[in-house]
């Protein structure tokens, strides 16, 4: 049986989708079989960073209300064979689908892969809610700065309602300077500051935008930050893999290609 994963945040705009789609590719690449679910109704963006815009006919709403089967909803990746996504609805309000259809949904496609990752609305309304009781275990996204991190905060708290607890993060967009003696958000101290694990450390990289707008996973080329995506996949699946973001930035603080 698969393990259902909440991609979450608290504050939008710190590559929350980007994340979920990219961590996909990553255990894709590691032979894992996965399922995307976009569960922000109404907002929907994994069709697009996947490339599969203009291949959604049904969505997670029709398959919770019983519109379609779960495997017409069921859209696969036509490089990424095993790796499949399930789109939101773009026309509905953020709480159409409720934490008991979701838990259905999520328990039916466990026993069909290895992997479900559910890309979750940012803040901490219904549509969250909905998708932490569907959850064994979550990963929050993070940006080096203030409000991302308080928050953070917050969302680990109400994780912990749903027995979710002490999720590992993902600090997005590290610059070099984040990385120097007594940056105020370098990942360490974030890390400290809300008694967390760093799951991963993604490095700024211009490569992840060229990537989302022609709509594949930068996961799939070699930059950065496919390099640190690949490395949280491993770590998800229990590997020991050494953080080493500095090795990532040429002296000017820009990003290198890495595998």
């Amino acid at each position: 049986m698969g393990e259902a994963w909440l991609i979450t945040s608290g504050k939008g705009g710190v590559g929350k989708s980007v994340t979920a789609a990219n961590l996909g590719a990553a255990l894709w690449r590691l032979k894992r079989s996965v399922v995307l679910i976009d569960a922000d109704t109404g907002l929907r963006s994994l069709d697009v960073l996947l490339g599969m815009e203009d291949r959604v006919v049904y969505d997670l709403c029709d398959v919770a209300e019983g519109v379609c089967r779960l495997k017409q909803a069921l859209l696969p990746d036509r490089e990424m064979h095993g790796l499949f996504l399930i789109a939101a609805a773009q026309t509905r309000d953020s709480g159409a689908v409720t934490p008991y259809q979701l838990e259905r949904v999520t328990a039916r496609l466990r026993d069909m892969f290895d992997f479900v990752l559910i890309d979750c609305p940012a803040g901490v309304g219904r549509g969250f809610r909905a998708a932490a009781a569907a959850s064994d275990k979550a990963v929050i996204v993070v940006t080096p700065d203030a409000v991302a991190v308080r928050d953070a905060e917050r969302v680990v708290g109400l994780l912990e309602q749903h027995e979710i607890r002490r999720p590992p993060l993902i600090v997005n967009r590290a610059a070099k300077e984040h990385f120097k003696k007594n940056a105020p958000f370098s990942p360490g101290r974030i890390a400290e500051t809300l008694d967390l694990t760093v799951l991963g450390v993604i490095p700024e990289d211009r490569g992840v935008a060229r990537a989302a707008a022609e709509g594949r996973p930068v996961t799939l080329r070699r930059s950065p930050a496919s390099a640190a995506y690949q490395a949280a996949a491993r770590r998800i699946l229990g590997e020991d893999m050494p953080h080493a973001p500095l090795k990532w930035f040429n002296k000017r603080g820009l990003p290198i290609a890495v595998k």
